[in-house]
């Protein structure tokens, strides 16, 4: 029996052809692919595509543990957060000149 589901966002990929037609697809779903004559009468046939795709799909959730070294690194999403900044840039500067002075000791 399917189970339903509140929320499934998925992705329209949306691309013009040589021809002037509009093709759309599902990233997610390989086989949900459409071609029309407009934009809108792509997007509004790939979501009667889709619609009808998942009308008899059940939904089974899959939780997984990963190992400790497949985990996100915590920092990363602190990754580039002060690029550009010129304070930030003149304390990592004094910071280093600091760390070389004490390499010289």
């Amino acid at each position: 029996m399917p189970s339903s589901l509140s929320t499934l966002n998925l992705h329209i990929l949306l691309e013009q052809t040589k021809t002037g037609r509009t093709v759309a697809l599902i990233a997610e779903l390989t086989d949900c692919r459409v071609e029309a004559d407009s934009r809108n009468e792509a997007l509004v046939a790939i979501q009667a595509l889709v619609n009808d795709r998942l009308s008899q799909v059940e939904v089974i959730p899959l939780e997984v543990s990963l190992k400790p070294s497949d985990r996100e690194n915590p920092w990363t999403e602190f990754i580039g957060m002060f690029e550009g900044d010129a304070e930030f840039a003149e304390i990592a500067a004094e910071l280093q000149a600091e760390r070389d002075r004490d390499d010289l000791a």
